[in-house]
């Protein structure tokens, strides 16, 4: 981790923000690829001030919203090619299709709202709308909030850690020495106990 938090820090502010944009974009594509952390990484750099949160928030947001339309509009427009494809076979997995329609014809748009949040799901429900032809902004507005309060959440969480970086640091060495200690202690008790048993039997 601390060589990616580096690796990262290490590139003008601009090229952060552009592979944060393409990874939240490209993310809607190929779901494997880890978005979220890179997006949490650049969030936590804000306490080194290279970046500003708010604006990693507006770049992943209008990215990632951004890709999942125009997957949308693809998916809408060539639902038939896009769904008998091998890509689609192996990263739009049909029990995923199965779950956002599931949750769809149950909770209408909250469903699609709620497996927008599901990571393994998300990537699915923007095709799907296009497949089913559900009109644009009945397509923004869930894949919108979902993706505010997702990532706005992660941004959160890594630009307050990032902030209070020196005490978690200092924490988690804290807490490596204490559960080295209590290693130690098992250890010894371990090698006294197999003594004892051997003194017993020697006997």
């Amino acid at each position: 981790m601390e060589g990616m938090i580096e690796w990262l820090a290490g590139l003008p502010p601009v090229a952060i923000y552009l592979v944060i944009a393409i990874l939240a974009a490209v993310e809607n594509i190929f779901p494997p690829f880890p978005a979220d952390t890179a997006i949490a990484l650049g969030a936590f750099l804000s306490h080194r001030g290279i970046t500003d949160a708010r604006l990693v928030f507006l770049v992943t947001l209008v990215a990632n919203v951004g890709g999942a339309m125009g997957i949308y509009h693809f998916a809408a427009h060539h639902s038939a090619a896009l769904f008998n494809s091998k890509f689609a076979k192996r990263f739009l997995p049909d029990e995923g299709i199965a779950f956002v329609r599931k949750e769809y014809q149950r909770f209408g748009l909250t469903g699609l709202f709620i497996g927008r949040m599901l990571p393994g799901f998300r990537a699915v429900v923007a095709p799907f709308a296009g497949l089913i032809h559900l009109g644009p902004w009945r397509a923004f507005f869930p894949m919108f909030c979902a993706s505010a309060i997702w990532y706005g959440g992660i941004i959160f969480a890594a630009a307050t850690i990032g902030e209070h970086w020196d005490r978690v640091a200092m924490w988690l060495r804290d807490l490596n020495v204490v559960v080295g200690a209590i290693a130690l202690m098992a250890i010894a008790g371990g090698v006294y106990w197999w003594w004892r048993r051997r003194q017993r039997v020697a006997s």
